[in-house]
């Protein structure tokens, strides 16, 4: 496996996932049967977002160790793309059975031919204002998982960061620390060396004053 192969399949995903959020966007705007169609384009790429990431996965997972660790963090944060694409799916899906609901409500045919008379009506359609808040209120919470998730994937990298500074750190000063090691050998084998060549010099000046003596000493008494 070649890193240029696993960057590739990770462009692919982004690309796809680009694609739904912008599909996303038109979905809001869009209405009817445009609305399904486009939903529809979104849950197809999907699953091909789901394919592709499982053969990304993979690759994460058959790499070199070296290698394996950092792709496998790019792997969890696609996850969470991928993840929180489908939450977002599902939650416009839920509106627009919620406002399909809510259409059926309100047509006049339903009123009088379905329900029976406006006292049911009414309690459907407040049935349904129910739903629809409970629903905007789960489409808020997805939302806001969804941005934690980012965050604390954000928060996980700068840590791991911080790790990795930590532990270079750590290694610089335990090879200063064995420097300086060697560097104090070195000194104390010089200090020994300087003291013993004071001892043999002075030994050296004693025994010529001894000679010196010696021979003054004859000289004197010859």
């Amino acid at each position: 496996m070649t890193s240029e192969k696993f960057e590739d399949m990770e462009e692919d995903i982004k690309s796809l996932l680009d694609d739904i959020n912008r599909k996303f966007d038109i979905c809001i705007r869009a209405g009817g049967e445009d609305k399904k169609a486009v939903l529809r384009d979104v849950e197809r790429k999907l699953d091909q977002a789901n394919q592709a990431f499982q053969d990304f996965e993979q690759e994460a997972r058959s790499a070199p160790h070296p290698y394996r660790v950092p792709m496998i963090s790019k792997c969890k944060k696609l996850r969470q793309d991928v993840t929180a694409a489908e939450r977002r799916l599902k939650s416009l899906k839920s509106d627009r059975a919620a406002g399909l609901t809510r259409q059926e409500l309100l047509s006049p045919t339903s009123a009088t031919g379905d329900f029976g008379s406006d006292t049911q009506r009414g309690r459907l359609l407040q049935i349904d204002d129910t739903i629809q808040r409970t629903t905007n209120s789960v489409a808020r919470s997805i939302q806001v998982a969804s941005e934690t998730d980012h965050i604390g994937v954000a928060v996980g990298d700068e840590l791991r960061s911080q790790r990795e500074t930590l532990i270079r750190a750590k290694e610089r000063l335990e090879e200063v620390d064995e420097n300086m090691t060697a560097s104090r050998r070195i000194i104390r084998a010089m200090y020994r060396r300087v003291i013993t060549n004071k001892m043999i010099l002075i030994v050296i000046i004693m025994l010529e004053f001894a000679i010196l003596g010696g021979l003054l000493y004859w000289k004197l008494t010859r």
